[in-house]
């Protein structure tokens, strides 16, 4: 059995990432869908938080402020693209 397994192949180094480098966390596509993801090298570190927010989103809950910011529909707000647009570092650390 081991012996005709696929040899594994790994392509790392990629890091998935917005523009402004800040996470898509929060409802996406069909009812019922939700994205964590573009944590562009911070998965560890942030993974508890965007865990738990996807959670209160998917729950119903009550969202902090802040959630405006990572949801992916937060592309459609021109006031936001606008923002985006102004930004000079576009969000680098």
């Amino acid at each position: 059995y081991l012996d005709h397994l696929p040899q594994p192949y790994v392509d790392g180094g990629y890091y998935t990432k917005t523009s402004e480098n800040r996470p898509l966390i929060g409802p996406v596509g069909p009812r019922g869908s939700f994205v964590v993801g573009a944590l562009s090298g911070y998965g560890v570190m942030a993974a508890p938080a965007a865990g738990e927010l996807a959670a209160r989103h998917g729950l119903g809950l009550e969202v902090p402020d802040y959630a405006a910011f990572l949801a992916p529909d937060r592309y459609r707000d021109p006031a936001y693209r606008e923002l985006l647009e102004r930004m000079e570092d576009q969000g680098q650390l």
